[in-house]
């Protein structure tokens, strides 16, 4: 179990969706739920991606468990938007998720 003082930081799920207009069709992120939850940085690398110096932070985010939740969601939090990785259902006993989440380019 998670105790209720580490989950510090607040953070927003967003979901993926469509809208259409006369110029076409665009992909939108529309607020989901909102989670407490501890957020963590772990690792953090310069990378080269298509002659573009630029950098890749991963956090790592214990919360409280939700079946709802899904890697194709995103995560907003205090200090930027991630997309999420993965999810571990911690030793399956459906009390703990443990999200491994990457920053977006400028971290909008």
């Amino acid at each position: 179990a998670l105790p209720a003082g580490s989950l510090r930081h607040q953070g927003t799920f967003l979901q993926q969706g469509t809208t259409s207009d006369v110029s076409g069709t665009s992909i939108t992120w529309t607020d989901y739920c909102t989670a407490r939850a501890s957020v963590d940085p772990f690792k953090g690398a310069e990378v080269i991606k298509a002659g573009i110096d630029t950098s890749q932070v991963f956090i790592t985010v214990k919360m409280r468990y939700r079946d709802d939740v899904d890697a194709s969601m995103r995560l907003r939090a205090q200090h930027g938007t991630y997309i999420i990785q993965c999810i571990e259902n911690l030793l399956e006993r459906n009390r703990v998720l443990v999200l491994t989440c990457l920053a977006l380019g400028a971290n909008e």
